[in-house]
């Protein structure tokens, strides 16, 4: 008798504190349950316990987005768009960026009479010694350029139609009002742009072309030196006056229409790409006529009438003075900022 109820009464005190314990724990779970993750799916396997499991931080969430919702913050979204990006140039052919690294884009702002007419923009190979020439020269180099130069004349066709129009460049390669010389890419004449003009693939077979005059026309005969008489101490004497200089690679043409005569003599630097109605109407102002074949002019060219020679030099000049009020470089724009650089 003793023994059992000894027995009993261990039995109750066991019960008794495990009710207590149970109590407990129901107690420490109702506090804890507003700080446990959600239950994951009895289908998933659990890596770690939600007690080791590490907090998401608040910098990691704006970081990469909203997990639960599938919504990818700003951030993500700039980040996704530059590895696009990068995959795109990855595509692109190897020289084409390069490609418009090496085209300049230089203007020439155009009046008539003093009356502004419009800006034509040129497209410039800049790989080329002709078209670093072109461009400086529309820059500027110590005052030295294609500002205040005028347009020579409007070269027709046999029938009359309107080829292509012609300036004559630079006569001195010095600053204006001064005798400092001014270094010019391919140097004071048009020797080292013969290179390109022998090796040219390009044509001129249409209208917008622009390039330099290097060569004189082989079809046209040398020019031989003129006699002069002059009095020296009071005898005379024949003088010969230097014949007319080859082109020293300033001067240059806008195509508009093609101009095939023009491969033998010109390399050509660039095309234009704004400014073609500037361009048309320049082409239907009226010029001088070409009094070539009539046989008063020749007979005063033939015995040396600088009248014919002033007379000559005017053939195709329009009436009224076209001049290149100014000119210089596009700036291009600067680069926008990439989206790995926004924070």
């Amino acid at each position: 008798m003793l023994v059992s109820h000894h027995a009993a009464a261990l039995i109750c005190d066991f019960e008794t504190k495990r009710s207590l314990a149970s109590v407990r724990d129901s107690r420490m779970s109702s506090r804890l349950a507003p700080l446990r993750a959600p239950a994951r799916s009895a289908g998933r396997p659990r890596a770690q316990s939600d007690a080791h499991r590490p907090r998401r931080s608040a910098i990691a969430t704006r970081a990469t987005g909203d997990v639960k919702s599938g919504r990818p913050t700003r951030r993500r979204e700039l980040i996704n768009l530059s590895l696009l990006t990068g995959s795109l140039v990855a595509l692109l052919p190897a020289g084409a960026s390069r490609a418009e690294e090496n085209v300049v884009e230089c203007f020439l702002d155009v009046a008539v009479e003093g009356e502004v007419l419009g800006r034509v923009t040129i497209a410039v190979d800049a790989t080329t010694l002709s078209g670093r020439r072109f461009a400086q020269l529309c820059k500027g180099e110590r005052g030295l350029s294609y500002r205040r130069t005028t347009l020579d004349s409007i070269e027709v066709d046999d029938n009359d139609v309107e080829i292509y129009l012609k300036n004559g460049g630079v006569q001195n390669f010095v600053t204006p009002g001064s005798q400092s010389p001014v270094d010019i890419v391919g140097g004071p004449s048009a020797e080292r742009l013969l290179a390109e003009l022998d090796n040219q693939r390009a044509k001129h077979d249409r209208g917008g072309l622009v390039s330099l005059i290097v060569r004189r026309d082989p079809n046209e005969p040398i020019p031989e030196p003129k006699a002069r008489l002059v009095s020296v101490r009071g005898k005379f004497e024949t003088v010969y006056d230097p014949p007319p200089p080859p082109p020293n690679g300033t001067a240059f043409v806008i195509t508009l229409r093609p101009a095939p005569e023009l491969d033998a003599t010109n390399v050509i630097v660039g095309k234009i790409i704004g400014g073609e109605e500037v361009l048309n109407e320049i082409s239907q102002l009226p010029t001088v006529k070409d009094n070539t074949n009539s046989p008063f002019f020749a007979v005063a060219k033939s015995i040396g009438d600088k009248r014919a020679l002033v007379a000559e030099q005017s053939f195709r000049k329009p009436f009224k003075q076209v001049r290149f009020t100014t000119s210089g470089i596009v700036e291009k724009a600067a680069p926008t900022e990439t989206p790995a650089q926004v924070e």
